[in-house]
């Protein structure tokens, strides 16, 4: 029978491996976060040498971010880690000098803001940067890069310095490629979108707040008539009032849309959309508990009924089809239609 004493130290110990525990989870928890940022946004911002995404690990591991883990802590980590969606978040491979590393999706490289093995600033980094703080100032207006205008502005954004008057300057009637994932939209920002951008082909309106709903989303697709590839994940206030416009301005043109994140939408319209949009190629309903096996088969007939040239690939977390369902269900999320 235990003593007193026998009792408290093992009630310590059990204590102290309970925070031991808690701690590395902590640690593993922390070395997740500083491998996504590196593999997807980073690497090349903190000197790195990024190839088609893949990055040598051992330059890897000289990143500052990493110091406190070990080499095969980050190869494990990279090696074990698979997204909610059941797919590995990270490659590796070995080549002839050692192991190289890459994010399997969601790839968006920051750009090395010095020249290499410097610490002089690029001019394009210098140049970003003045824009960025005196946006106002300039007239974008025709600008031909949509690239540098997407980058400006997530770059102002991240800054926490975005504001309605501020995008609208940056937006102009040439654009054909927004993304706006991640950025709050009031009503002056969703209507400059629809106003001064008029031929956009793809558009992202990813977790863009409360503020965008089916009215305004029908302004949008009414006065954006050309788009053809629409990520609307996270957009929780849209129902199937918008799905019915989509069907109605976009049965003609629309090759991708994204609805993961939102359960408002019914499986009978989701069906309509699939059945009338007969360019769709690339469908994501993620996590819609709507989409029952019934629906899912229906879904799954109307794919198998379309030609050759009319195929359809469908991603919901229950579907499982070699025609339908793609191999990773991140294909969808990260393909980009030009």
């Amino acid at each position: 029978m235990l003593n007193i004493t026998d009792a408290i130290q093992r009630h310590n110990e059990h204590k102290e491996d309970f925070r031991l525990v808690k701690q590395y989870e902590r640690r593993q928890l922390k070395l997740g976060k500083r491998l996504a940022y590196l593999l997807r946004y980073g690497a090349e911002k903190e000197g790195c040498r990024v190839d088609e995404g893949w990055i040598f690990l051992r330059d890897l591991m000289k990143v500052s971010l990493l110091r406190e883990y070990t080499e095969n802590e980050v190869l494990g980590e990279i090696q074990t880690s698979y997204s909610y969606r059941k797919t590995q978040r990270y490659q590796w491979e070995k080549r002839p000098d050692g192991v190289y590393v890459r994010a399997a999706y969601g790839r968006r490289f920051e750009r090395n803001p010095y020249h290499e093995q410097t610490q002089i600033r690029r001019l394009l980094d210098l140049t970003l940067e003045y824009i960025c703080e005196n946006v106002e100032q300039f007239d974008f207006e025709n600008f031909p890069d949509e690239f540098l205008i997407n980058e400006i502005i997530h770059r102002i954004k991240r800054n926490g310095k975005l504001t309605s008057k501020k995008l609208q300057n940056l937006l102009s009637e040439t654009m054909e490629h927004l993304d706006l994932d991640g950025i709050y939209l009031t009503e002056s920002g969703i209507r400059a979108v629809y106003t001064k951008c008029p031929n956009l082909k793809v558009l992202s309106l990813k977790s863009c707040g409360y503020v965008l709903n089916d009215h305004y989303m029908e302004q949008i697709i009414r006065k954006c008539p050309l788009i053809e590839s629409l990520d609307l994940s996270y957009c929780r206030h849209l129902t199937d009032r918008t799905l019915n416009n989509l069907i109605k301005y976009y049965s003609k043109n629309l090759l991708q849309l994204i609805l993961s994140g939102n359960h408002n939408y019914t499986g009978d319209a989701i069906v309509r959309l699939v059945s009338e949009c007969e360019q769709l190629k690339q469908l994501d309903i993620w996590d819609n508990p709507n989409c029952t096996n019934d629906i899912l088969n229906i879904l799954i007939t109307l794919a198998k009924s379309r030609g050759n040239d009319r195929t359809i690939t469908i991603v919901h977390k229950n579907l499982q089809h070699p025609v339908v369902a793609p191999d990773n269900p991140w294909a969808v999320v990260n393909a980009k239609t030009r």
